[in-house]
């Protein structure tokens, strides 16, 4: 049923996005609380709390473009945890940061999917940062077969 898939997507779930995928037209507070928000959960202060732990308090009423790539990147972390899902899934969470804030913001993340008890899936190309934070790799290669109209006709995924 695509209803109860829906609803285990956006009550589960948290998604970070390579780019952040902030909107641009809500400010830090409006972007962190949008999950929430859409699950008709109230302000408990937690967005706050979340805040204050990612460094962005004090942008909270800034616009996307008015932060750095890495306070972005924070708040897309926020972002996905504000809900409190059971499992967040980060696409290539770093791969527009240096690898210094790269290795702060990972090291961050880390530190709060620990405390919240979230399970985190990384897919990133920078294995060696990710094997230092003590992830478990489970490498995947695909592999398409063109159905001769240039559509996919099958794609497999092995691990």
């Amino acid at each position: 049923d695509l209803n109860k898939l829906g609803n285990l997507r956006k009550h589960q779930l948290g998604y970070v996005m390579q780019t952040g995928g902030l909107l641009p037209y809500l400010n830090v507070r409006e972007n962190l609380t949008l999950s929430r928000r859409l699950l008709g959960m109230y302000d408990d202060g937690s967005i706050d709390d979340l805040a204050k732990d990612l460094g962005i308090h004090r942008h909270m009423a800034k616009l996307p473009v008015q932060l750095s790539t890495g306070e972005r990147q924070r708040v897309a972390i926020g972002r996905a945890l504000a809900h409190r899902p059971s499992i967040v899934i980060a696409d290539e969470p770093t791969a527009s940061l240096d690898p210094i804030a790269a290795k702060n913001i990972m090291a961050l993340f880390m530190e709060l999917v620990e405390a919240m008890n979230v399970t985190v899936i990384v897919a990133s190309h920078a294995w060696r940062h990710v094997q230092q934070l003590g992830l478990r790799r489970l490498a995947l290669s695909t592999s398409a077969w063109d159905s001769g109209d240039g559509s996919i006709a099958e794609t497999i995924v092995t691990g």
